[in-house]
């Protein structure tokens, strides 16, 4: 199975994810808490020092590009249907990538 589309985007995806978060640590500093959970109503309920709530969503990103890039080479179930599995990847680090621009949006429009 070719994962050269997947992989090329979660390469960007994480390449953003990186700037994001130096941008953000630039902007606040690593003194700042941040939020690091939200409502469904967007407000936030916990927070977090602001180096570990700007790298665990990209780390997390970076883990799961690995384990997708691995996983068909020792379960030939995930060759299977190579459109699901690609798919599935996309929408894993897309989530991921909303996530954290979440994280990092609402650190540079709120103050705490």
């Amino acid at each position: 199975m070719k994962i050269t589309l997947p992989l090329t985007a979660s390469a960007v995806l994480l390449t953003a994810m990186a700037a994001a978060s130096i941008w953000g640590w630039w902007l606040r500093g690593s003194e700042a808490e941040l939020a690091v959970h939200f409502l469904w109503d967007g407000t936030p309920n916990r927070y977090a020092p602001a180096p570990f709530a700007l790298s665990i969503v990209p780390l997390a990103a970076a883990f799961a590009t690995l384990l997708f890039a691995v996983t068909p080479r020792f379960d030939p179930k995930a060759s299977a249907s190579p459109r699901l599995y690609k798919g599935l990847w996309l929408l894993v680090l897309l989530t991921l990538a909303a996530a954290h621009a979440l994280i990092v949006w609402h650190a540079l429009t709120t103050a705490r």
